[in-house]
């Protein structure tokens, strides 16, 4: 059984990470992972393995708790989460390669998984040559037996050669899946149900004797080769697990994001109710004027975030913000405001007759109480600027969005 990880918090302080856990720091920093000139912070969010004993998770911000259980909890959650937005990131094809930072792997090792778990390690089956049970094969028997007439007159054979069908797992594909999916169920089986306990069934299969770095190459000299769909599928996703290997040494491994901002915003796009996505091709677009009268449109239009209707019609420009948003120093700051302010009046202008209203959702825990209602321009002198449009701030519970978008759910836009 693979251990469980530590758990700790993406934009945890370097130094602390540093005084708790050296090695860590030490592969990060050898790896360029998580780990910038210029910032105090570990900015990385999902799985990092520095040894087959030794794995760590990064969360969310906003989803830690400090209660072991809990987190482990929250941890497999957020594993699920970045495979889902992995798999989401995936192209046409149908295998998982791209994905921001290492999710599109974390999709083809959950494929891989559900494919063992349903259909077990590959197998050919083949005919085998037998006497006496199975199917009976009469040429060879006629040719090969003496024969005897029976009290009845009928050709009789004392002994009757037969063929059996046999599964075979000694195939490179099956050798190949068998190898990796050790690899996997050490890594993984924390966060996936149904490898618990499968490392043992896995060890008595035999081993690839080609050197590791060889396996995608033959997987590929094999694929004309083979005509089920289900083949097809594994040998695939075996060479996009491959070729796609972060690993240098036994146990070491990184599944996840430096930048989770990208995540948080596509799991909101996913789960907030009411999205509508056709806006942004309504939105004007910047145009030059030439001296001889002639106009040319820039292609590239206003690009919203997101855009719901609430429950009561009201349209909401939201822009997603994975910042803590506890007091001004990590709030959004003054050109975020004002690209809210002009999204807010761009869309006024094609929604004739509706209610426009922009904000801010930041990741909210609730242990916290929310910082910010919302954001408005004041004069001077303290009084509000009228003819500005007011931010409403919303803060959604980072738990509920990872357990929502993993669980296909819907989320409601909280209301002031």
């Amino acid at each position: 059984m693979s251990p469980a990880p530590h758990i700790l918090q993406d934009r945890t302080d370097l130094s602390q990470v540093a005084d708790e856990h050296p090695e860590l720091v030490s592969e990060l920093r050898s790896t360029r992972t998580g780990v910038k000139a210029g910032r105090s912070t570990v900015q990385f969010c999902g799985l990092i393995g520095v040894s087959e004993e030794r794995s760590f998770v990064f969360l969310p911000r906003k989803s830690y708790t400090g209660i072991v259980e809990q987190d482990l909890k929250i941890a497999r959650l957020t594993m699920r989460a970045l495979a889902r937005f992995g798999r989401d990131m995936t192209d046409r094809l149908g295998v998982a390669t791209g994905g921001e930072g290492d999710t599109g792997r974390l999709a083809v090792v959950v494929d891989l998984a559900k494919d063992f778990m349903l259909y077990g390690i590959f197998s050919e089956r083949s005919r085998h040559r037998s006497r006496t049970s199975g199917k009976p094969d009469w040429p060879r028997t006629v040719m090969r037996e003496q024969s005897y007439v029976g009290v009845d007159g009928s050709v009789v054979y004392q002994d009757i050669h037969t063929t059996r069908a046999k599964d075979s797992h000694d195939s490179l594909l099956a050798q190949i899946q068998a190898a990796v999916m050790l690899e996997i169920a050490r890594q993984h089986a924390w966060w996936i149900d149904g490898l618990t306990g499968r490392e043992g069934e896995l060890k008595r299969y035999t081993q690839p004797r080609l050197p590791r770095a060889l396996w995608a190459t033959h997987l590929r000299l094999l694929l004309p080769e083979l005509y089920a769909s289900r083949a097809i599928l594994l040998a695939n996703s075996l060479i996009s697990y491959l070729v796609n290997d972060s690993t240098s040494r036994a146990g070491e491994a990184y599944y996840g994001v430096e930048d989770f901002h990208t995540v948080w915003e596509h799991m909101l796009r996913q789960v907030l109710w009411g999205v509508e996505a056709e806006w942004n091709s309504r939105l004007p677009r910047p145009a030059y004027r030439r001296n001889d009268g002639a106009i040319a449109v820039q292609n590239r239009g206003l690009q919203t975030d997101i855009v719901l209707r609430d429950a009561s019609g009201v349209l909401h420009v939201v822009d997603a913000k994975y910042y803590d948003a506890t007091h001004l120093g990590n709030a959004p700051s003054l050109p975020d405001i004002v690209k809210q302010f002009f999204y807010d009046i761009a869309l006024s202008t094609v929604a004739s007759g509706e209610t426009v209203r922009g904000c801010f959702v930041f990741p909210g825990s609730n242990l916290e109480t929310p910082a910010f209602k919302s954001v408005a321009m004041h004069h001077r002198n303290g009084t509000v600027a009228p003819d500005f449009p007011v931010i409403s701030c919303h803060y959604i519970e980072m738990v509920s969005v990872l357990r929502a978008y993993t669980e296909g759910q819907k989320i409601a836009l909280p209301t002031h």
